[in-house]
């Protein structure tokens, strides 16, 4: 098999197993059950199949690795190489994770710091001088029909937006427009111009207010 060095800086798929057989501690985390499996719907991120992304994990980058992300728990699974089994990552090493072109970053809550959001991992739709972030979430729900019980997971998305190092929850289109206060018209006239309506595409929306505001104000 062949030798990869720790300190390498990402590992393709062809030497992830043998990179991983380096690195036990990536499989410190427990084991990882798949619950409420007869579900009508499912805990993870978009796809219940198994999709390959990039991990930044204790340091190093691991590529092209088989994952699952559950957002009721938040936790990142992966499988289980020398065992069959599943394992899911101790959330404190992810430094950020790439998922079915979704760039996930973890942020960890700390008020003195004037970082006001609850720990967890944010998708990162923008990233300039403004950032633009989702909380992707799922929330279990039972209901009782024709004496059995069904589960369901309702999706649940709360925005942010990150100005001048201050994360801003965001509501509203017009909670979003207050905080670019200083080009609220510009932006406005902007969304007209693009046919974007902000209830039917609140993501796509944010991302072009964001994108305008940081193009209006570079010198």
């Amino acid at each position: 098999a062949p030798i990869v060095s720790k300190n390498s800086p990402s590992l393709p798929l062809a030497l992830y197993e043998s990179a991983t057989i380096l690195s036990p501690h990536l499989y410190n985390g427990p084991r990882y059950h798949i619950y409420d499996s007869r579900s009508k719907d499912h805990q993870f991120f978009e796809l219940e199949d198994w999709s390959e992304g990039s991990i930044y994990y204790d340091g190093q980058l691991f590529e092209s690795v088989p994952m699952l992300y559950d957002i009721v728990k938040d936790k990142v699974v992966i499988k289980y190489i020398e065992r069959s089994g599943l394992i899911q990552l101790q959330s404190e090493r992810i430094k950020r994770f790439s998922y079915i072109n979704h760039q996930f970053i973890r942020i960890e809550e700390n008020k003195e710091a004037g970082i006001d959001l609850s720990t967890g991992f944010y998708d990162l739709l923008y990233d300039g001088k403004t950032q633009v972030l989702a909380r992707r979430m799922k929330q279990r729900q039972e209901q009782i029909e024709n004496n059995r019980v069904n589960v369901y997971f309702l999706p649940k998305t709360l925005f942010y937006i990150k100005k001048d190092g201050i994360y801003h929850p965001i509501h509203s289109k017009r909670a979003a427009l207050n905080i670019f206060d200083d080009q609220k018209k510009a932006l406005k006239k902007h969304l007209r111009e693009q046919h974007i309506n902000y209830r039917k595409a609140k993501e796509k929306a944010l991302v072009q207010m964001a994108t305008k505001y940081d193009q209006l104000l570079r010198p």
